[in-house]
């Protein structure tokens, strides 16, 4: 015991207490794990009646998937929303409101929906409006909006269409509405923050008030999501790791979630250092493994 204390894996919280692992300690034990329990058939079933369902907007199958975390485990379920810049556009439909006043409303192919407000150089008509949203739509085929951006421009280097009157109208409405790119929607839905009650370890009043804060808070909790998209598929990362003082005491196993084509997000639970990993890392893999089969069908 005491030469794991000197090595950094094992730590004495306070004279009278015994030894506990630390962070050190538990990633040793993660990257250790000589096998996985497989996911139950119970918890098998239950994602198969929630989540394994067809159809519904992006928000509803995030929303299914992260509510499915907090029933099948005693920990908080969470899953970050994608960045709607980054999402093929399956639509863009301009609408009057007044005079240079326009609407954009633009849908993706997973389902989000964002509406973007801009002015107008020109005072189009709706008809005019309805045919740039035709022409816009033509050249959408697996685009994102800085990809629909770069074709309308490589339009009008080619001058193909010679400049005809309902290409003027494209071009001038399309430099307005790109002008003003929709905002990044980065944020993340959290369900069964009160599961976290039931573990001694957030006892502490003060300890429950940092966490729930950074709960509140969001910022914090997108920061750790964000830097695990782009690595490894599944991602465990252990108190410090996360680098959040409000988050020090709780691990987050996460894994993506997406399209074939595309990563959209992350989703996973939040727990404490001491959570069941041979448990846990296949069940939340298993779930976003479930929320892809959904967005891809």
């Amino acid at each position: 015991m005491a030469d794991l204390e000197d090595e950094g894996f094992l730590c004495q919280p306070h004279t009278s207490a015994g030894r506990i692992p630390t962070d050190q300690g538990f990633r040793f034990y993660v990257n250790n794990l000589a096998g996985m329990a497989a996911v139950s058939p119970a918890a098998r079933l239950h994602v198969r009646e929630h989540l394994e369902v067809v159809g519904g907007r992006l928000e509803e199958v995030l929303r299914d998937g992260v509510l499915t975390l907090a029933q099948l485990t005693p920990y908080v379920g969470i899953v970050s929303l994608p960045d709607f810049r980054q999402m093929i556009i399956r639509h863009i439909r301009f609408v009057k409101l007044h005079e240079r006043r326009i609407l954009a409303v633009v849908v993706s192919v997973s389902g989000a929906v964002q509406n973007v407000l801009f002015d107008s150089d020109t005072n189009f008509s709706q008809d005019q409006l309805n045919h740039s949203s035709n022409y816009l739509n033509a050249l959408l085929g697996d685009l994102t909006l800085s990809g629909i951006k770069r074709k309308v421009l490589q339009e009008m280097a080619s001058d193909k269409r010679g400049y005809d009157e309902l290409f003027k109208q494209v071009l001038a409405l399309s430099k307005s509405f790109f002008a003003k790119d929709p905002e990044q929607q980065s944020d993340v839905m959290l369900d069964g923050k009160l599961n976290l009650l039931e573990h001694p370890e957030f006892a502490d009043v003060e300890r429950m008030k940092n966490i729930f804060r950074a709960f509140e808070e969001k910022g914090s909790i997108l920061k750790i999501l964000d830097g695990a998209l782009g690595g490894e598929q599944l991602r465990v990362i252990i108190g410090s790791e996360s680098c959040c003082e409000d988050m020090r005491h709780c691990s987050l196993v996460t894994a993506e979630y997406g399209r074939v084509d595309r990563t959209l997000g992350q989703i996973g639970v939040i727990g404490p250092t001491r959570m069941d990993y041979s448990r846990i890392i296949p069940l939340v893999n298993y779930i976003a493994d479930a929320m892809s089969r959904r967005l891809q069908n």
